[in-house]
């Protein structure tokens, strides 16, 4: 189990010099627009592989006029604490991401603190989940995905990279078949890679979701699916290869590829009869809080997992359903939380036993 003791900033986002302590379990923020919330949920993100919840280049974490930022936090895990350090280091005009645990910078290091740290993310867009792109559901899925299997977004970059490399074979003066058909055969093999774990996903949280329904008042009956009618459960790789063959001409004057998990969209079927898209703003908050209730629960009771939540400006349109599904994570998990909103009265409703924190005025 990881949890967050303390972190420090400097040249980060809006702050020169700043430094906070954490509670063990529920933590909220709160103040106003701009003092910096935000930019403390993304520096706890940070501690892990990528780009953090904003998915910004490192470049833009940097305090304007600043060359270098520099993140310090002690980070307990299973009762060891940790000193961590992310700081950036630039070659050939590009920034990247440092981290060192108890100034260790080796693979091995990087792995064990991957392979401890998990979270769970709630930011103010999910709201209109289920009206966003299809692009922003499909990340949705992956990140959840990426709660339990670390290493799946070596899998999805790879699979990024081989759908340019075939535009950029198609799209060139003299075309290497040989190289095309073997570039093919990997995005068939990765994309069903893909596909299989998506759906794996949408299996376990539909379970989920069903099981937590017995003992909590949930509003709705959720069914998630992805819609593709390209990649069906059951297509075989061969008759996967044999579309992007086929779809070679029209891939070209494209400039992408037409098949694949990168065309999948996600939809969530309400009580067996609409989609979750023609529910209000406050009716998909609630059901994007039952799917991260649901991943939690699986997260702690089947994969020994103990994520740290993140919920960014969760105030807004928390009605007494979506009070109590948050309620519910906060009782039944013994993990770390993070909230923020505008204003400490939001949280009203929540247990004493939770830290205030008061951005604005520290």
């Amino acid at each position: 189990m990881a949890i967050i003791k303390n972190i420090e900033f400097s040249n980060f986002r809006n702050f020169n010099n700043f430094q906070i302590s954490f509670n063990d379990k529920l933590n909220i923020l709160f103040g106003d627009n701009g003092c910096g919330k935000t930019n403390i949920l993304e520096g706890i993100s940070l501690i892990a592989k990528g780009r953090g919840i904003r998915n910004s280049s490192i470049s833009n974490l940097i305090k304007k006029g600043e060359d270098n930022f520099l993140i310090k936090n002690c980070l307990e895990i299973n009762k060891n604490n940790f000193d961590i350090q992310i700081f950036t280091e630039t070659k050939n005009a590009k920034s990247k991401k440092i981290i060192k645990i108890n100034d260790d910078v080796s693979k091995e290091s990087l792995d064990f603190l991957n392979k401890s740290i998990s979270y769970l993310l709630f930011l103010p867009e999910m709201e209109r989940l289920f009206q966003a792109s299809p692009s922003y559901r499909r990340n949705f899925i992956d990140r959840l995905i990426f709660s339990s299997k670390n290493n799946y977004n070596q899998l999805i970059n790879k699979y990024k990279k081989t759908l340019i490399e075939r535009i950029k074979i198609l799209q060139g003066n003299n075309v290497d078949d040989d190289w095309l058909n073997h570039i093919e055969n990997e995005i068939s093999l990765l994309g069903l890679e893909i596909n299989h774990l998506r759906i794996s996903q949408l299996s376990l949280l539909n379970s989920e979701l069903h099981t937590l329904k017995k003992d909590h008042n949930f509003q709705y009956d959720v069914v998630l699916k992805i819609k593709d009618s390209s990649l069906q459960s059951g297509i075989t790789h061969e008759k996967y290869l044999s579309i992007l063959q086929n779809s070679r001409v029209f891939d070209k004057q494209y400039g992408g590829t037409k098949i694949g998990p990168h065309r999948s969209d996600i939809i969530s079927i309400i009580n067996n009869d609409f989609e979750a898209s023609l529910l209000s703003t406050g009716q998909q908050k609630a059901v994007v809080l039952m799917i991260l209730l649901a991943q939690c629960n699986f997260l702690v009771n089947k994969k020994n997992i103990n994520p740290i939540f993140l919920f960014d400006e969760i105030g807004s349109h928390l009605d007494s359903q979506n009070r109590q599904i948050l309620l519910d994570m906060i009782n039944r998990f013994d993990i770390q939380f993070f909230l923020t909103g505008t204003e400490k009265n939001l949280f009203s409703f929540v247990s004493t036993n939770a830290q205030f924190y008061n951005i604005t005025d520290l």
